[in-house]
């Protein structure tokens, strides 16, 4: 018989694991529009206003790579943290709850890449979300499992 205080639990767990992953994930965002500053008058809704779209591409277009990579951190540590903290907050369904994460972390990183312009080679991070929320739920597992 299903449980469904588990299920619920579970649900809890996923939603408490995005949050704190998008968390994550707009902290080190933060600290790279720090590191590599917006021009003047820019933010990023310019992205999605025809009028001012070139100027954003053309912004993104002269930032370093590094700049990217940074974005790569962000949105991986979106989905290993946020899966590690919904393993650890799950009971019974720990990686599928890091898996989850990993999914809507996924799903969000295709929809960011299809609207916002950004390097091909960025795209080599969609595989390794799932990657990284396996991981995450894996320790997770680790760290509830009896020593």
């Amino acid at each position: 018989m299903i449980n469904l205080l588990s299920i619920l639990w579970t649900l809890f767990a996923i939603a408490v694991g995005i949050f704190v992953g998008m968390l994550c994930n707009m902290g080190i965002g933060l600290a790279n529009i720090l590191i590599f500053p917006m021009p003047e008058g820019m933010n990023f809704s310019d992205a999605f206003n025809e009028e001012t779209q070139q100027a954003f591409i053309d912004w993104l277009d002269s930032l370093p790579q590094s700049a990217f990579l940074l974005v790569l951190v962000a949105h991986l540590s979106q989905a290993f943290i946020g899966g590690l903290v919904a393993g650890l907050i799950s009971k019974k369904h720990i990686r599928v709850a890091a898996m989850v994460v990993g999914c809507v972390t996924l799903t969000s990183g295709v929809i960011n890449m299809m609207t916002v312009p950004a390097p091909i080679w960025l795209w080599i991070e969609m595989p390794l979300y799932l990657v990284f929320a396996w991981w995450a739920g894996g320790l997770a597992s680790s760290f509830k499992s009896p020593q």
